[in-house]
C-alpha cells in the first residue's frame, strides 16, 4: 500500500517544499512515504484538546478533538495528524506541521511571501492547478500567508506562520472536501505559539 501511496502522491510532493535558495530551507524526512504524505492532507468536534508540543517543533499548538497524531507517518522533522478512524485510509485528509528557516526578518514578510509565490508558480508551471493566496494574522498576532492549490481532485492549503528568519508550515491536504478538515487546520494555525514567545 505504501508503494501505491508513493506513486499516487509523487506529483503532489512537488507542490510543497521550499528550496534552500532565496525562499527557505525546510527539513525533510528521509523516508519517501513520510514526505509524500506530508504533501497530502470528518466530523470535527468544537471541543479542543490541550496544547501539544512536539520536540521537533519549536512551538505549541492545539490539536482539535477528533484528530490524532499519525506516528506511522510522522518523523523528527514533520508531525502528521489524521482524523480519528481514518488512520488506515489509503489517502486520508491530513495535516502536517514542520518548520524552516529563511533569510527574511519578520518585518520583511512581504519579501518572504513573494519568494514563496515565485517558487509555487515555478512548481505549478504546466500543471493543471489553480493557485490562490491571502495574507492575514493568526489569533496570536503572527503574520500568516495562506496558499491554496486546487488541482480538481485534491485541495492543498499551506499556511506559513512567519517569524524572524523562519516559519512554521501547517499544510492541509484535503482529498474529501471536508469542511471539518479546514476547521482543524485553522485551529492549529490560530493556536500556534513559538516557544521563544511563551
Amino acid at each position: 500500500m505504501r508503494k501505491e501511496i508513493g506513486a499516487a502522491l509523487t506529483a503532489m510532493l512537488l507542490l510543497t517544499g521550499c528550496s534552500s535558495g532565496e525562499i527557505a530551507q525546510t527539513t525533510r524526512s528521509d523516508n519517501a512515504s513520510e514526505s509524500v504524505l506530508a504533501n497530502q492532507q470528518e466530523n470535527m468536534q468544537t471541543d479542543i484538546a490541550e496544547p501539544e508540543q512536539e520536540s521537533s517543533i519549536p512551538g505549541s499548538y492545539t490539536v482539535p478533538d477528533g484528530w490524532v497524531k499519525s506516528d506511522k507517518h510522522s518523523s523528527s522533522n514533520m508531525v502528521f495528524y489524521v482524523e480519528k478512524g481514518h488512520e488506515e485510509d489509503e489517502l486520508p485528509d491530513n495535516i502536517s506541521i514542520s518548520v524552516g528557516v529563511n533569510r527574511y526578518s519578520a518585518e520583511e514578510h512581504t519579501k518572504f511571501k513573494d519568494a514563496i509565490v515565485k517558487q509555487l508558480l515555478m512548481q505549478l508551471n504546466g500543471e493543471n492547478a489553480q493557485l490562490d493566496g491571502t495574507g492575514s494574522n493568526t489569533e496570536q498576532g503572527y503574520v500568516v500567508y495562506t496558499f491554496t492549490i486546487d488541482d480538481s481532485t485534491t485541495i492543498t492549503k499551506q499556511y506559513y506562520i512567519v517569524k524572524d528568519f523562519g516559519f512554521c508550515l501547517v499544510q492541509l491536504t484535503n482529498f474529501t472536501g471536508s469542511d471539518s478538515a479546514y476547521q482543524a487546520a485553522q485551529t492549529i494555525v490560530d493556536s500556534f505559539v513559538w516557544d521563544d514567545e511563551e
